[in-house]
């Protein structure tokens, strides 16, 4: 079975044991991988792995957190290279796990290729196609992703994947989950399982690992122009629903409770 990396802040003891006995009672093996905590760094360590001119010219300022949320996710890929593992199943802190995760693992497993730098997004995902849809087990789809794609916390990475993303992002220069990047840049082929099998906890409303990340995001919301907005409207409300969605098959999956 794909084995699962926990990643999570040594000080972080409540959601460590929380989702412990949520994996341990659906019989998956699982290690916790000790997260880097972006906020405790020093200023030369953050300097030698954040390219914070790649980031502003590509992405946006990161915060410390969003620094040592992204270096956490390259440890689990270092290490699971290094235990020469297949595949990875990479979890937050804060994830909840569905109860035929199990399952969904070994459909996945059966169906990957190791040496394929593949992604499978666990999690909620919002759009996305259904031309080249692959079924899994029971109701269960592979399906491409459209629009952005966002959330790190459920995800099966490949090896390639895991030595693709490590090549392609250090240092630093983007949150852990800008997914659509990763694939417009040729790192990785990500997809998603519909419908998700990976939930999150109440805890996701404090995250441990990326503070300050909704601040940044306000702010970079304040600065838009009132043209982005219109562009987005029109977009979203004429062109997207008359012609994208139904010549992608474009669908929409129910957002989490």
């Amino acid at each position: 079975m794909i084995g699962a990396y926990v990643i999570n802040l040594d000080s972080a003891r409540e959601r460590r044991e929380r989702i412990s006995g949520q994996l341990a009672g659906l019989g998956i093996p699982f290690q916790v991988f000790r997260a880097v905590d972006g906020r405790v760094l020093a200023e030369q360590e953050v300097a030698s792995k954040y390219d914070a001119a790649a980031a502003a010219a590509r992405y946006r300022p990161m915060s410390r957190g969003e620094v040592g949320c992204g270096l956490s996710h390259l440890g689990v890929y270092r290490k699971m290279l290094d235990d020469g593992a297949a595949f990875a199943l990479v979890l937050e802190d804060d994830a909840s796990p569905g109860p035929d995760l199990a399952t969904v693992l070994a459909d996945l497993e059966s169906r990957l290729d190791p040496d394929r730098a593949e992604v499978v997004l666990l999690s909620h995902v919002d759009k996305y196609t259904r031309w080249g849809a692959r079924r899994l087990g029971g109701e269960r789809r592979l399906v491409r992703r459209y629009g952005e794609w966002w959330r790190a916390h459920g995800y099966v990475v490949t090896r390639a994947a895991a030595r693709r993303l490590l090549a392609g992002l250090q240092p630093m220069w983007c949150a852990a989950d800008y997914w659509s990047a990763f694939e417009k840049q040729g790192l990785v082929s990500v997809s998603a399982v519909v419908p998700y099998c990976i939930g999150l906890t109440e805890l996701a409303e404090t995250s441990s690992l990326e503070t300050h990340r909704a601040d940044l995001d306000a702010t970079d919301k304040a600065q838009r122009s009132i043209g982005y907005y219109l562009r987005r409207y029109v977009y979203q409300r004429f062109l997207f629903q008359l012609i994208v969605r139904p010549f992608l098959r474009v669908a929409r999956q129910k957002r989490p409770g």
